[in-house]
Formats: structure tokens, C-alpha cells, sequence
């Protein structure tokens, strides 16, 4: 008996030695919000803030410099996402997720959006100040690949993470555009509804849950009320 209750007791040490250690791995995975981070190409020091929300908002001297920071931090906390997001439009899901994806890829792969990608940055003007800023923005990314911990999601499937390039940021552009555009299909239908049945109806159908979702404040209202004023006055001063 005492020499069951001594093996138990090694059991749920180990055990709690393996939940301990698991622990420990998420928690130095986690974004770091606090201190000071180096990051290679910045003209000056910038500044990052988080909200109570967590939105960073990140105060910097010149563009170049703001969209920089925002290539880190946005991989720092969708690293993940954006590996996901890079691989939609190219029909790379099966890569990952196996025979389960392929006919999502075919689909994506149907509709094109890697083929016009290569179409457009084939012609891209590499002087201009948008390819200037997207070229800083995917440095602050691939900073973070190179020097920041990889997510969870990468130790789970094995996945190794690799540089981002223009091609995939239009990419994911062209997936967004698409999900976008499911609009064109769901207004009409809402507005065959509302002709059909009445506005009634649809207020019913689309009725606002108020527990479902937080209005995030980004701005004092009364600045709201004060702006219509003052953009009359710019205009009349110009």
C-alpha cells in the first residue's frame, strides 16, 4: 500500500512538473507589451502604446519609421494569422492541413488572385512611396521572424517560418477583397427581404443583441460635434 501511495505521489509530481513546464512555454510565447525592443532600419526611437483593448498605437517621426513598428507588432500578436492569410489566395492551405484543404485551394487557386499579384508587381514602380512603406512594413515583420519566439500554432504543426515578401501582402489583400465582397451578395438578399416583407421584418431579423458586442471608444464624442465646424473653417481659409 505505502508503495502505491509512493508511486501516486511520483505520478502527480510529474505531472504537475509537465503542466508546470507547459505553462511556462505559453507564458515566454506571449507578445511582450513592456520595455524597450531594438529593431534594425529605424531612423529614430518610436513609441508604441497599448490600450486597455490592446490596439497599439505607435507614435513615430517619419512614415517609414511608423510602418516599420507596424510590421513588428502586427506579427508579434498575428504571426499566425497572417501565415494563414498568405497561403489562402495561393492555394497553399493543403500544405499545412493536408488533403482536407484541397478543394479549398482549388477554389482559391481558380479565382486567380496569386496570377493577378505577379500581373501587378510586375509593373510596380519600386521609386514610389507606397512601395517605399510597404518595403518598410514588411522589414518590421521580418524583424520579428528573425528575431521573436514562434507562435504556438508553428510548434503544433511543425510549420517553420519564413520571410514575407510583397507577393504576399497583396495576396492577402486579394483574399480580404474577396471575403469583402460577399457583401454583394448578402444586401441584396437583406433588401429583397425588407421589400418583401416590410422594414418591420427586417428590424426584427437584424435585431441588436447588446451583450453580443463593445463599442471600443477611440475618440472623445465631443470632438464628433466639434469637427463639421472646424473642417468648414479650414475650407473657408484656404
Amino acid at each position: 500500500m505505502k508503495r502505491l501511495r509512493r508511486i501516486l505521489l511520483v505520478l502527480l509530481a510529474l505531472i504537475l512538473i509537465v503542466l508546470l513546464a507547459g505553462f511556462l512555454f505559453v507564458q515566454h510565447l506571449k507578445p511582450d507589451y513592456n520595455g524597450q525592443q531594438a529593431l534594425n532600419g529605424l531612423e529614430e526611437a518610436v513609441d508604441v502604446y497599448y490600450d486597455p483593448y490592446g490596439i497599439p498605437h505607435i507614435y513615430a517621426a517619419s512614415e517609414a519609421d511608423g510602418f516599420r513598428a507596424l510590421g513588428y507588432v502586427h506579427a508579434q500578436d498575428r504571426l499566425w494569422q497572417m501565415e494563414v492569410l498568405r497561403r489562402v489566395a495561393r492555394g497553399g492551405l493543403s500544405e499545412v492541413f493536408g488533403s482536407r484543404a484541397v478543394e479549398t485551394d482549388k477554389f482559391f487557386l481558380t479565382l486567380g488572385i496569386d496570377e493577378a499579384t505577379e500581373a501587378i508587381l510586375q509593373k510596380a514602380d519600386t521609386l514610389s512611396k507606397e512601395y517605399r512603406l510597404a518595403s518598410a512594413y514588411l522589414e518590421g515583420i521580418n524583424a520579428f521572424i528573425d528575431e521573436g519566439p514562434d507562435p504556438l500554432e508553428f510548434y503544433l504543426t511543425g510549420l517553420e517560418k519564413t520571410h514575407f515578401s510583397l507577393k504576399d501582402i497583396y495576396n492577402s489583400v486579394g483574399y480580404m477583397a474577396f471575403s469583402f465582397a460577399m457583401a454583394h451578395k448578402t444586401d441584396p438578399f437583406l433588401e429583397d427581404i425588407k421589400n418583401r416583407f416590410g422594414p418591420e421584418y427586417i428590424e426584427a431579423l437584424l435585431e441588436d443583441c447588446p451583450d453580443c458586442t463593445e463599442v471600443i471608444r477611440t475618440h472623445d464624442p465631443a470632438d464628433s460635434l466639434q469637427a463639421p465646424g472646424a473642417f468648414s473653417n479650414a475650407v473657408s481659409h484656404m
